[in-house]
């Protein structure tokens, strides 16, 4: 077993060295051979209590593995990601935010694990597995919504009262109601392919959120940041978004539009 600020992190391989990673529900398999790597994973029916890492003797060639031919590189990166689309919380405790006042929620995201070659990008990256399978849900009307996980309706309400686990990430979001009526929240969607991670004390974090509505028919704004009080003085950014900053911009400005619900 090793501690989670190592196990994110670069492995040099021996040629035939196999080395077991498992966290949350996932267990992953890889052996570097001479030219590449071979990897077998599985889901499993309990998690992980810990992050974990061992050597094991050989990996059983079989059907489910995968066989990745990338040369002579001897480096491994695992790297911690937030879920390919977008998470969606539903709110089913009647949070009634008034005008002109604010309010703020802590998530707890489950993340996936990743794969690289040699370098952290995207055509390095051989593998990755989710962590916790999340249930699918469409965020939207029928025409003009789009496909993303369901979170459930589990929220805190401090950051002091957040106990996640190493294999989920810490989301803050703050949302400003600018407008004259009460905003009741029905459903919240946060666009983590947007979000940084970040590891304090162990703690994988996303950015911190801010997002301001201003009414149903007008855009709101969206601000993701880091803050002293959560991520520390000197945020240690492990994990870029997922989107590319061009693609964030836009997605930012429609951000509102379908996210809550105005009474």
């Amino acid at each position: 077993m090793m501690k989670q600020q190592s196990f994110w992190t670069k492995y040099q391989f021996t040629v035939n060295q196999t080395r077991l990673f498992r966290a949350g529900y996932a267990e992953v398999i890889i052996k570097h051979i001479q030219n590449g790597w071979l990897v077998k994973s599985r889901i499993l029916n309990e998690p992980a209590s810990e992050l974990l890492l061992e050597n094991v003797p050989d990996l059983d060639d079989d059907s489910d593995v995968l066989q990745f031919y990338t040369g002579k590189t001897h480096e491994l990166i695992v790297m911690p990601a937030l879920p390919d689309k977008a998470v969606v919380f539903r709110n089913n405790k009647n949070i009634k935010i008034s005008a002109g006042e604010s309010a703020n929620l802590y998530f707890r995201i489950p993340l996936t694990m990743q794969f690289y070659f040699q370098a952290v990008k995207d055509e390095n990256r051989l593998f990755e597995i989710p962590l916790q399978r999340l249930s699918d849900t469409w965020f939207g009307d029928i025409d003009n919504g789009e496909p993303a996980y369901s979170i459930g309706s589990n929220y805190d309400k401090t950051f002091s009262e957040v106990k996640a686990t190493k294999w989920e990430a810490v989301s803050s979001v703050e949302i400003i109601n600018n407008t004259t009526t009460f905003l009741d929240l029905q459903r919240l969607i946060l666009r983590v392919e947007d979000f940084s991670l970040y590891l304090r004390n162990k703690q994988l974090l996303s950015d911190h959120s801010t997002i301001e509505f201003k009414g149903q028919e007008h855009a709101g704004s969206v601000v993701h940041i880091t803050q002293k009080e959560i991520h520390g003085e000197k945020p240690l950014r492990i994990s870029k978004p997922r989107s590319p900053e061009t693609k964030n911009l836009l997605r930012r400005s429609f951000f509102f539009i379908k996210n809550m619900y105005q009474n």
